[in-house]
């Protein structure tokens, strides 16, 4: 299993652009805050495009990763996904297959007890 560490370096590695992501991260909080980053490194790669490199990388994690991780994937990343921007449309369109499922899960969700929502 890998973990938050785990998959913020194998980032830094594949795309090492997103180092000064995490070092800006890191200044504004003091600290690492997960779900925070992966707001940060979201709007990174749509801004940019889907960099191929960096989307191998959440792939491998989301099957790999404790559940910190997949969670941090699914909620910070994928969810951040979810808009009509062009930029968000490209990454969607270049998931890879494991991504691609967890997003359409969670794109295509509903409640089995309609009144679960209320």
């Amino acid at each position: 299993m890998t973990s938050i560490h785990d998959l913020i370096q194998d980032l830094i590695a594949a795309s090492p652009e997103l180092d000064a992501v995490r070092r800006e991260h890191l200044a504004d909080n003091d600290e690492l805050l997960p779900h925070v980053l992966f707001g940060d490194v979201t709007r990174w790669l749509v801004e940019r495009g889907p960099v191929p490199e960096v989307l191998a990388v959440l792939e491998h994690h989301i099957g790999a990763g404790d559940a910190a991780v997949q969670n941090v994937i699914a909620v910070s990343f994928l969810e951040n996904l979810f808009g009509d921007d062009p930029g968000e449309r490209a990454v969607q369109a270049a998931l890879g297959p494991c991504l691609k499922a967890e997003f359409d899960a969670m794109w295509n969700w509903t409640p089995d007890d309609p009144e679960a929502a209320t």
